[in-house]
């Protein structure tokens, strides 16, 4: 995904790898409802802004499920605050 060109399409088929075993990544839901909040605002629907993404803290996954890996969510979230930053201006 490229800096700006990262789309809602991308957006919404983006996968995560789950954090090596016996860590606790983000919660898979959080992180999903999350990406679809940014996913609308990339079609130029929703009110996020690029600090709303670079602000969102996401709660760990339930006790015995292991989420999304941090780092790559993170990745992601960095991408998507670049594209919104390249729509806002």
């Amino acid at each position: 995904m490229g800096d700006s060109g990262l789309t809602a399409e991308q957006l919404r088929i983006t996968t995560f790898e789950k954090p090596p075993w016996p860590k606790r990544g983000y919660s898979e839901k959080s992180v999903n409802d999350f990406l679809a909040l940014a996913a609308r605002r990339l079609e130029g629907r929703g009110h996020l802004c690029a600090d709303d993404i670079r602000a969102v803290r996401f709660d760990k996954a339930p006790l015995g499920k292991r989420g999304y890996h941090p780092q790559q969510v993170d990745a992601v979230l960095a991408e998507i605050a670049t594209a919104i930053d390249h729509l806002d201006t």
